[in-house]
């Protein structure tokens, strides 16, 4: 059976040379791990962000 792991990202892949340290490590990165694999993107505002923001931080309910 062959090995599966999911990696998600809010970096697009072009954006990812900003937080690795050059940009040739980012491409080095993402030239192995898209190899024979599946990518799926997604567009919109994650769960927990829209959760996030509806919520009361609970600091600011206790008195």
């Amino acid at each position: 059976m062959p090995t599966r792991i999911g990696i998600g990202s809010h970096w697009p892949f072009d954006q990812w040379g900003r937080f690795l340290p050059e940009h040739t490590t980012a491409v080095s990165l993402l030239d192995r791990l898209l190899h024979h694999s599946i990518v799926v993107v997604t567009e919109g505002e994650s769960f927990r962000m829209k959760q996030g923001r509806t919520r009361t931080p609970a600091r600011l309910t206790k008195k």
